[in-house]
């Protein structure tokens, strides 16, 4: 593909996927053509979001090239987002993973869907992720991610689940997909595994140890210590180390409006031996650890209070220390609203491919442009007086402002990144009310796909 042929506001997608590791030229050129098409409408199907039926066949068929594959297209990505961390030039980033589950039980006749949320009847995908955010908050892309589904004709032939080592368990992903997206970081980067609480695994913690790997997990287990006692007892009972008044994300699954939570920090040094059930995997080699307690006072009336244990092999020896671990851990929000914007906004539960390879490979695709989507919202709080022409081009920042502020002239000096973005929330319908706090993910997509829609126009009348 020409490069004079891409047009500004999508040469990020040229810059990320010119170089896919596929020997035909004419599958990595429909690839970026594709991956423009679909960020444009992110939430329509491909039939809808394609120019044409010429369009749209072509996607179909470049989905089904087998040399296409999803390993191609992480890779690809994984280098640009290793680069952004490389740019960023922070000493720690934070690789944040979780699974999502993604329903397709009303596709029939699709072939590789299966079991995914323990119900025989149910059909769909499982999609595990790894996404790498500063420790203020700015999101820098996907490091790994892993879509299956269970087969149901296997369930109840393996042995019982403790008597299995964590590589035949489907827990092992927390591990497998620590190791690949921490390959490539460089070394003078300090890359902190963050999980909730499906990641409480003694094996987890183990290897981390043994590879000088670093980790932060909501423990749900309240194990016992190597002196017999319990691990969130000895916590409980240290003196508190000082208290932190933070925000806490509103939470739009519950209906639970974003407020202001004063936590209590406490934290200890434990050893916990290995659990009787891994002795023959593991040996005998107690397992040495760091747990810290964010406890919510004087909650809300009705409002269940915060009562987070971490657990982390990072040094804490002070209160300014745990609370680093404590904020690291509010990060791990990020990938919630990952996989909101995945399946709200790109919609991805509304595709309808009659095959899983297919499926999975647009999942990804949308995941790299949900990424992105995100990215751009916490760049705007985190870093609010940046120029916007780090992320936006010069036509569309200038058609952006005239046409937020209904204006015909452009401004005198080139709008922040927090102008720019209040500027695409009001397109889409943002209202900025007192009450309404910043602009979310949500009036961001709907703003990105209006500000398209009106540069197509600009540019077609102005023959470019």
């Amino acid at each position: 593909m020409e490069i004079s042929t891409i047009k500004s506001e999508d040469m990020w997608v040229y810059e990320e996927f010119k170089n896919l590791a596929i020997n035909c030229g004419r599958t990595i050129n429909r690839f970026i053509k594709t991956m423009i098409t679909l960020s444009k409408k992110p939430n329509e199907l491909i039939s809808a979001a394609s120019k044409d039926k010429a369009e749209a066949k072509a996607i179909y068929r470049m989905l089904g090239n087998k040399k296409l594959t999803e390993e191609v297209v992480s890779s690809s990505h994984k280098k640009q987002t290793l680069k952004n961390i490389k740019d960023d030039e922070e000493g720690i980033i934070l690789c944040i993973q979780d699974t999502t589950d993604v329903s397709y039980t009303n596709l029939k006749s699709t072939v590789g869907l299966g079991d995914y949320c323990g119900d025989k009847n149910s059909r769909g995908l499982k999609v595990h992720t790894t996404i790498a955010v500063t420790p203020v908050g700015i999101v820098k892309g996907i490091l790994d991610q892993k879509i299956w589904t269970r087969d149901p004709a296997e369930c109840g032939k393996l042995k019982p689940r403790k008597q299995r080592p964590i590589e035949e368990k489907e827990s092992f992903k927390w591990i497998e997909s620590m190791d690949k997206s921490n390959k490539g970081i460089p070394e003078n980067i300090k890359a902190i595994n963050i999980c909730d609480r499906e990641g409480d695994l003694f094996e987890f913690f183990s290897k981390c140890n043994n590879e000088n790997k670093y980790f932060l997990v909501r423990a749900v287990h309240n194990r016992k210590l190597s002196d017999n006692h319990k691990m969130f007892d000895k916590v409980n009972n240290e003196k508190s180390a000082g208290e932190i008044t933070v925000e806490i994300p509103r939470d739009t699954r519950n209906n639970v409006k974003k407020r202001e939570a004063t936590l209590e920090i406490k934290y200890a040094k434990v050893a916990i031996p290995v659990p009787a059930d891994s002795r023959k995997f593991l040996g005998n080699k107690e397992t040495e650890l760091i747990i810290i307690l964010a406890k919510e006072k004087n909650a809300p009336e009705g409002i269940t209070p915060i009562e987070w244990y971490l657990v982390t092999n990072v040094e804490t020896s002070s209160f300014e220390e745990a609370l680093e671990k404590v904020k690291w851990y509010i990060q791990r929000w990020k990938i919630e609203r990952f996989h909101y914007v995945l399946k709200n906004g790109c919609e991805i539960e509304e595709l309808q491919e009659d095959n899983a390879v297919q499926l999975k490979k647009l999942i990804l695709m949308y995941s790299i442009i949900s990424v992105r989507i995100l990215g751009l919202t916490y760049l705007a709080r985190e870093n609010p007086d940046l120029p916007c022409d780090i992320m936006f081009q010069e036509d569309e920042w200038k058609i952006l402002y005239r046409i937020a502020n209904e204006t015909s002239e452009c401004p005198a000096n080139i709008p922040t990144i927090k102008e720019a973005v209040s500027y695409l929330a009001k397109l889409g319908g943002f209202l900025g009310r007192k009450g309404d706090g910043e602009p979310g993910v949500k009036v961001i997509w709907r703003g990105l796909r209006e500000l398209n829609i009106v540069l197509k126009y600009y540019k077609h009348i102005n023959g470019k």
